[in-house]
């Protein structure tokens, strides 16, 4: 995770730097809707620790200064399973999160005259606030569902490429790394995701 975050945050410095000397017309306001797949960890005391799937999706609105500088937020849903085995016994286990992200990214084109400023790369770190929302526990003989499990709040880095399809729509590819940064507490129980990494696929429309 260490590596990945320093890897990462190297590439959002030279965007940084790089973005300082992109230009464009005016600041932009619009939404995105990203869809994200990927694998995550998830420790709690009393377990193993799991590793699963992640399915994601966020709807965030965003506002774009004429330096390549993004601010974002919105909402996010995210799913994760595992399998797991406990005293024998195999289970599945499944949660869903609900996310508010707020995300500052930096942007800058490539090739622009060659593709008409059509292509940019992207990267940038966020901070998110976190809850479990609800979590089914299935084994052979039963079900055990738990809902409302707490609140914690996470960090997340991104880099990815943007291409204009049309002239208010962008669609984008990128890499994103997330983690709990704190325990989300209740009853007991203290858990948090860790090591979540996704492909992310995003359609942009401004405004």
């Amino acid at each position: 995770m260490k590596k990945v975050q320093f890897t990462l945050l190297f590439l959002l410095f030279a965007l940084s730097v790089s973005a300082q000397e992109a230009t464009t017309k005016k600041a932009e306001l619009g939404f995105n809707m990203n869809g994200k797949i990927g694998f995550g960890k998830l420790i709690q005391n009393g377990m193993v620790d799991l590793n699963g799937s992640v399915n994601s999706g966020d709807i965030l609105f965003f506002y774009r200064l004429p330096s390549g500088t993004t601010l974002s937020t919105g909402v996010g849903l995210l799913d994760f399973n595992a399998n797991g085995v406990t005293s024998g016994e195999s289970y599945a286990l499944k949660q869903s999160y609900l996310r508010i992200p707020i995300n500052l990214n930096y942007s800058m084109f490539i090739l622009e005259n060659q593709l008409d400023s059509k292509l940019s790369a992207y990267g940038g770190i966020g901070v998110y606030a976190n809850t479990l929302l609800k979590e089914e526990i299935q084994t052979i003989d039963e079900t055990f569902k738990n809902k409302n499990q707490g609140w914690n709040a996470g960090l997340g880095f991104n880099v990815g490429l943007r291409f204009g399809v049309a002239k208010n729509m962008n669609f984008g590819l990128g890499f994103e790394s997330q983690s709990d940064i704190t325990k989300m507490k209740k009853n007991g129980v203290e858990r948090k995701l860790e090591e979540i990494n996704t492909v992310n696929f995003s359609f942009e429309f401004k405004f």
